[in-house]
């Protein structure tokens, strides 16, 4: 049996908002899938993100280097990454919300394995609270190495 997801669109949503909202639902045992995740938008100065997102990536480790730190570098999972910093993902039910949380690039998703799909609305997440300043997850990922733009 397969469970009721909400569904969630990200288009022009602001990332920080809409991630925690995303893990409240998982918390509460909802199963949310969230698409149009290459348009969701990050808030701030276009360079001080690109750079504090360069710091991530650029972190090494001296004593085992090939086990990580790992760099997503799709939307979806971008964002997915953000959603399980919200969460107490080290502990047994923090874990079983993050796996709750479906993400999917574009408004295109698996719609045999989300059969039953329910419009969410997010409130107080929307792009027209911002001023000029801000970047789409879609620039953060060609930045980093998306290869599969749409």
């Amino acid at each position: 049996m397969n469970p009721e997801y909400l569904l969630i669109d990200g288009k022009d949503q602001i990332m920080g908002r809409l991630a925690a909202q995303v893990a409240k639902l998982a918390l509460l045992g909802k199963h949310v899938l969230v698409i149009n995740c290459k348009d969701i938008v990050i808030s701030g100065d276009k360079q001080a993100i690109f750079d504090r997102y360069v710091e991530k990536k650029n972190k090494k480790t001296r004593s085992q280097p090939k086990w990580g730190p790992f760099f997503h570098r799709t939307p979806d999972q971008l964002f997915r990454r953000t959603c399980r910093g919200m969460l107490p993902f080290k502990m047994s039910h923090g874990w079983e919300a993050f796996k709750r949380i479906h993400t999917a690039i574009t408004a295109d998703y698996d719609k045999e394995m989300h059969r039953k799909v329910v419009p969410h609305a997010v409130t107080d997440a929307g792009k027209e609270r911002l001023s000029h300043k801000y970047v789409t997850l879609e620039a953060v990922a060609n930045r980093f190495g998306w290869k599969l733009q749409t």
